[in-house]
């Protein structure tokens, strides 16, 4: 206990030293690197133009989503390449927490929880984005589990008795008034409000024509996933005698088309049930959220 509180110390005396911006502060919570920028990237990038400061904690190394790389070269290319599509949408940090992608399932929830606990109370965001760890049909279960654990943690950073060695580091609890739950767009069933806007979080449309290119920019940044996800691509159609003629050549051109097409489809997916032309959805939990309707002021009484 006594060297895990020295080391607490010793990182809130190194953050804490450097000072936290003014203006709302925005903390990102992701399994991967591209997840985030795929169901979120335009809103974060139009947040941050628009004065916000963005803080990114990455949980995995993204070893396994590779092609034809070793683990240690993966994770080495995805990490670079992840800080260098954060840099493009306008985050400040990355913090990778160095996880083995795929292997979140074995790891202790109360340590993920904590973990990111620490940055929420480090940082003291004024909005959340997270994993939405309701959505149907995600086969990346990491995002779940991702989802689960800071969720959690928005809850305990508000309370005391959680993790009291924080507080005697400097980091005392902090509640995030506002969350984003993203999910990449492709189940119809998200956008149906499943209770009253008291009670659940609701779905929200947010229009990001405005940050589409440098979502775009930041999903291309991606090359050694988006090069893997293009091969996976190639090699389905072709075990069924299919082709993509715009991947015959698989280079860096094609995949980066191929990339581009991937973003505005869901950009446009997103739009559908709106007047944008391109958007992002979330279940968005705002500040009234959970606060019953006869509690709240009204008219000044």
């Amino acid at each position: 206990m006594r060297a895990r509180l020295a080391v607490l110390v010793a990182l809130a005396a190194i953050f804490c030293g450097t000072g936290l911006p003014a203006g709302k502060v925005v903390l990102v919570v992701t399994a991967d690197a591209s997840d985030y920028i795929l169901a979120a990237g335009g809103t974060i990038a139009g947040m941050i133009d628009g004065g916000a400061t963005a803080y990114l904690v990455r949980l995995t190394n993204d070893e396994k989503d590779s092609w034809d790389l070793s683990t240690e070269e993966a994770a080495r290319r995805t990490s670079e390449e992840s800080r260098q599509a954060a840099k493009i949408l306008g985050i400040k940090e990355v913090i990778s927490l160095g996880y083995r992608a795929g292997e979140l399932g074995g790891v202790s929830p109360t340590e993920l929880r904590d973990r990111i606990m620490f940055y929420m109370r480090l940082y003291k965001p004024d909005i959340l984005f997270l994993p939405n760890p309701y959505a149907h049909y995600v086969e990346v279960y990491d995002r779940f589990y991702t989802g689960e654990a800071a969720e959690e943690a928005r809850h305990a950073a508000a309370l005391e008795n959680y993790e009291p060695p924080f507080a005697v580091a400097g980091l005392k609890t902090h509640l995030v008034p506002e969350l984003y739950y993203y999910a990449q767009p492709f189940d119809p069933r998200r956008s149906e409000p499943e209770s009253t806007a008291t009670f659940a979080p609701q779905p929200k449309v947010v229009d990001i024509a405005a940050a589409f290119d440098k979502k775009l920019r930041a999903a291309q940044a991606l090359k050694t996933i988006s090069y893997s996800m293009a091969m996976r691509v190639k090699q389905r159609l072709e075990s069924t005698g299919r082709r993509l003629p715009l991947l015959d050549s698989a280079d860096d051109a094609s995949v980066q088309k191929l990339v581009e097409i991937n973003v505005r489809k869901l950009g446009q997916i997103a739009a559908e049930k709106s007047s944008y032309k391109l958007g992002e959805e979330f279940e968005y939990a705002g500040e009234a959220y959970q606060i019953p309707s006869k509690y709240l002021s009204r008219g000044g009484k």
